[in-house]
């Protein structure tokens, strides 16, 4: 097995990055009322994507390659709804949308996928 590519590693990062600010986005959602608990439920499923891109980008990838370009895809799709939905500010949503794009193409890479379909445990 070879070693991990330095582009999973930023793939990984970037998607840790995403969750952290979608959970930035979630505390400042939550306004104490029960009609914020929506907006909150919207930016913890855009956290949960992008956490679930990071577990992906991992040395024993629990998915195949081809599916972390779809939960990259994913992870970035989420927040542009959420903005558009109006649950995430702007600033969230295109610093969310700029980490996804980056997820996308880092998980679109050949030697990406060749690790990951190698590596993966399940």
């Amino acid at each position: 097995m070879s070693d991990m590519p330095n582009t999973m590693k930023l793939g990984m990062g970037c998607a840790f990055l995403g969750a952290i600010v979608a959970f930035a986005s979630m505390a400042a959602a939550w306004n104490g009322t029960v009609d914020s608990a929506a907006l909150v439920g919207v930016d913890m499923a855009a956290a949960m994507m992008f956490f679930a891109v990071a577990g992906s980008f991992s040395t024993y990838s629990p998915v195949k390659g081809k599916t972390v370009v779809v939960l990259s895809a994913l992870a970035t799709a989420v927040p542009i709804i959420a903005g558009i939905f109006g649950a995430m500010g702007v600033l969230f949503t295109l610093i969310c949308a700029v980490l996804g794009i980056v997820c996308i193409v880092i998980a679109s890479m050949q030697s990406t996928r060749e690790y990951v379909d190698n590596s993966r445990v399940v």
